[in-house]
């Protein structure tokens, strides 16, 4: 019997280009930076959230007077700290990737 898969993705570090055909590794550090955008867009994400809710407090009462709004600045303070800390990680060091262990249950 033939086992066919399809639309299985190999590798989620390989973009094709459009002009060249051909598949280019993507960096460590670009990755990094990719991650770095990602959180400083949820940190910004999170706030501008809050703010909605602290601004429009007369349409939306029950979220304003409970702990949602301090729950959004608080991950927008997580997201921005973890931003920072993989923006101070060094650029010139190697990543290599590391296979994980998995357990089977019998």
């Amino acid at each position: 019997m033939k086992d066919v898969t399809k639309g299985v993705s190999q590798s989620l570090s390989v973009v094709l280009t459009p002009s060249k055909q051909e598949s280019v590794r993507l960096s460590p550090n670009h990755l990094l930076d990719l991650v770095t955008r990602l959180c400083l867009f949820k940190a910004e994400r999170w706030g501008r959230r809050a703010l909605f809710y602290e601004k429009h407090r007369d349409y939306f009462p029950r979220l304003s007077s409970s702990r949602f709004i301090s729950r959004c600045r608080a991950l927008e303070a997580r997201y921005r700290a973890m931003a920072q800390l993989i923006f101070l990680i060094p650029a010139d060091e190697q990543l290599v990737p590391v296979r994980a262990l998995g357990f089977r249950r019998t």
